[in-house]
């Protein structure tokens, strides 16, 4: 691989990640790991908008294992509403380390944002995260008492592990009932292949093949159909009923040809897909916004596309 093209900003974050004392964070527990990637938020994430209302559903108020959150970016209106996943390798993240994006979304579409606190490996591996976003997809579709006016129909986003889970829920419940999908640096192959982005990013750009050598321990138990399409659609024809997509990827990121190939995918079966790459980025732009204003002003397009998007296929 030729010498990759790096932002300043994202040198910046790199040399400072470098030089932080203590274990990698593929050698920590997952408590731990969860703490930190608490910290990372706090030093590299933008503040939550606060113009945007947020209203906390406990598993008690939804009938679900799930706690959710709704993010109003105004008085709540008939229309559809945005499921939210994020990311962390299905091992580390949560609502608060994602809430800053998630008011961002709401702001910019104009719509109503439910975030999805899937249960986490390795305490609840595979398939326990797919099976609470379906079931909270479900359940948002129908929850407009809850949500304080009418659901006229679902899209789905998420980051990482998170893009993996909205686009198994596209590809499973269909444009029929999805409207449009967002995925940021989606994870599309499970397999680990050692080849491409994946070889040329093991390291040196904090997502790399030790944490996702970990994540995908912690979260597949040994058996596990890692191929499938579950977990590597971009191994699989895809479904002719796939929703419309916004798909981001990083330059700089182990999982930038997973994102490039699901969006050629798309292109070759006429679905139609938008496809912006993060030149000289990585792997966490969407949490790490004030750190990196480049990858901020992706999110903000990407979103932006995403909701003219969903306007589109509502009109």
């Amino acid at each position: 691989m030729s010498q990759p093209f790096v932002l300043p900003e994202t040198q910046a974050v790199l040399d400072l990640l470098a030089a932080q004392p203590g274990p990698h964070l593929a050698d920590l527990p997952a408590a731990d790991a969860r703490a930190v990637y608490h910290l990372l938020g706090d030093l590299f994430e933008e503040p939550a908008d606060l113009s945007v209302r947020t209203l906390d559903l406990p598993p008690d108020n939804t009938g679900l294992g799930t706690p959710l959150r709704a993010y109003f970016p105004g008085p709540a209106q008939a229309g559809p509403v945005i499921v939210y996943m994020h990311g962390g390798g299905f091992v580390i993240g949560d609502l608060d380390t994602h809430n800053a994006v998630c008011t961002l979304v709401a702001r910019i579409s104009g719509l109503r944002v439910v975030a999805v606190d899937y249960r986490l490996a390795p305490e609840h591996p595979y398939p326990a995260a797919h099976e609470d976003c379906l079931a909270a997809a479900r359940f948002v579709a129908g929850a407009g008492a809850v949500l304080e006016a009418p659901v006229e129909g679902i899209a789905v986003a998420g980051d990482s592990a998170g893009g993996a889970l909205a686009c198994y829920l596209a590809a499973r419940l269909g444009r029929d009932t999805v409207r449009a999908q967002l995925l940021i640096y989606p994870w599309l192959d499970a397999t680990a292949a050692d080849e491409g982005s994946y070889r040329d990013f093991a390291e040196g750009f904090l997502l790399d093949r030790r944490l996702m050598d970990r994540f995908i321990t912690d979260s597949l138990p040994a058996g596990t159909d890692v191929a499938g399409p579950d977990l590597s659609p971009v191994r699989h024809p895809l479904p002719a009923h796939l929703p419309p997509a916004v798909i981001v990827s990083a330059g700089l990121d182990p999982l930038r040809d997973q994102a490039r190939a699901l969006a050629a995918a798309m292109a070759v079966q006429g679905l139609e897909c938008h496809f912006l790459e993060a030149r000289g980025l990585i792997h966490g732009i969407a949490t790490m916004r004030k750190a990196l204003p480049s990858g901020d002003a992706v999110i903000r397009r990407a979103t932006t596309i995403f909701a003219d998007m969903i306007r589109a296929t509502t009109a």
